[in-house]
């Protein structure tokens, strides 16, 4: 049963049964896994809405962080803490173990930027451990594929939805594990491996998977140029028998971050709220509706033909609502509209579209009905949409309990630990997510003890960092 509100005393409840003292194998030092995937000394058998930086904000970001890169230019220049080996400037490890919090969840990628230029972490092939309740694989189609090794260029113009891609297309990261729980469907679970690349100085991917298509992303291995290897793996962590051991090593130590996204505990859909008086929403699901190649997969008679029409089908289709839901916005009706090709936007979708405006205007002023906004909102209709699963707080201790072991298991401790709040743009919700990151920054600090940084780097309240000095 889903509960809106994470009572006080519930909250109280769960902290309580989180407890070291509650748990002797919590309050043990984080130690590696052995070979077999028991914990060490434990005894335990283990078996993805933009917001749009100010001027101002983008400035003051560049400068900072030139200044930031001309003091590690300095220290190179001057020989001080590095090391040759074999002619190969060597690698720099942090003292301990950095937790870096954002709220927007894009704006992780301005530490882990940092991590590349000052290597303490490799410019590529690392891993992504990323605990969320969406993949963040949306490749976004406004950015050229070039782009992607601009550092200023990625940090402005990502979002929440697609920060990732562009760091697997730039070979910073080769491995992705998104870890979710089973109430979200966007992906399904396995490892899945493609080819990312660039077709026309645009991203796009050889991974015929309905997210893919659905943003009209999909292209053929040979159509990819500059094409990258990327394995994939898709887990429920809502279990006890989750198992790190079985997609990372000891070879992954000098290169895998840990991120997690609060919302992986409790998320909301926010696009349901959106003008919910004329239902807009379920009205938007009809309209955005696609025919997927599921069905042909699942019956083995699929092919690469299949993929690319289903992929150039939705594209177009896409493309031909936008223009209809910018051409509202604009002139605010329908006059002057030319209607699309009925192979495209059928008129009973059309009919649907002019019933949705009808709504809205009768609910709302017109200078509060937001048609870009509403397109956007329809773009996450797709065929598994969006996840909304509000936890309460007996979810959530187990949801906590499971993290936790998941963490006990990890046969090496990871490089860097991201966080984002995801509460701003409304994914985890407001009145949960202090709590919640209490208890997963307490959890942290159960399992890697003396091995996490003192005092986790809060981005979202203006906290000053500096990798150098951590």
């Amino acid at each position: 049963m889903e509960s809106d509100t994470l009572d006080q005393e519930s909250a109280a409840a769960a902290l309580k049964k989180l407890s070291p003292s509650e748990s002797p194998e919590s309050s043990k030092k984080w130690e590696p896994t052995s070979g077999d995937g028991v914990a060490a000394g434990g005894g335990e058998e283990a078996p993805p809405t933009k917001r749009q930086k100010t001027a101002d904000e983008k400035e003051e970001n560049r400068e900072e962080d030139e200044d930031s890169e001309e003091s590690v230019d300095e220290e190179e220049d001057d020989g001080e803490g590095l090391v040759q080996i074999g002619g190969t400037i060597s690698p720099r490890h942090f003292q301990r173990i950095p937790v870096f919090i954002v709220d927007y969840h894009n704006d992780v990628l301005e530490f882990i930027y940092r991590c590349f230029a000052t290597r303490h972490l490799p410019l590529q092939n690392n891993t992504l451990v990323h605990f969320d309740s969406h993949p963040d694989l949306v490749i976004p189609r406004h950015i050229a594929a070039s782009s992607t090794y601009q550092k200023d260029t990625m940090l402005n113009e990502l979002s929440i939805e697609n920060w990732i891609m562009p760091t697997l297309y730039a070979g910073h990261f080769n491995r992705v594990v998104w870890l979710k729980n089973s109430w979200c469907q966007q992906l399904p679970t396995g490892r899945h491996d493609f080819k990312v690349g660039q077709k026309d100085d645009r991203i796009g991917v050889d991974c015929p998977l309905d997210y893919f298509i659905a943003d009209g992303n999909y292209c053929t291995t040979e159509d990819l140029q500059d094409a990258k290897s990327v394995e994939l793996q898709v887990h429920d962590a809502d279990n006890e028998s989750l198992n790190p051991n079985e997609f990372l090593t000891e070879k992954d130590a000098k290169g895998f971050v840990l991120d997690i996204d609060l919302d992986f505990f409790s998320t909301s859909n926010p696009f349901l709220e959106i003008y919910k008086d004329a239902d807009c929403y379920n009205q938007l699901k009809e309209i955005f509706h696609f025919e997927s190649v599921e069905k042909v997969k699942k019956s083995g008679t699929a092919t690469i033909a299949d993929y690319l029409a289903t992929a150039e089908r939705r594209q177009t289709q896409l493309d031909a609502l936008k223009t209809i839901f910018w051409h509202l916005e604009e002139e605010r009706n329908f006059e002057g509209l030319e209607k699309p090709d009925e192979t495209v936007v059928t008129p009973e979708v059309y009919a649907k579209i002019v019933k949705l405006a009808d709504q809205l205007q009768e609910k709302y002023p017109d200078d509060e009905i937001d048609w870009h906004l509403i397109f956007d909102s329809g773009s996450t209709t797709d065929n598994n949409g969006l996840p909304h699963h509000i936890s309460t707080a007996e979810e959530l201790e187990a949801y906590f309990a499971n993290f936790k072991r998941f963490l006990q298991r990890l046969p090496v401790p990871p490089v860097a630990i991201t966080m984002a709040h995801s509460a701003q743009d409304d994914y985890c919700p407001q009145d949960q997510v202090a709590f919640i990151e209490e208890c997963v920054l307490r959890l942290l600090k159960e399992v890697f003890g003396e091995r996490l940084h003192d005092k986790a780097i809060l981005h979202y309240m203006d906290d000053p960092w500096d990798v150098m000095k951590l």
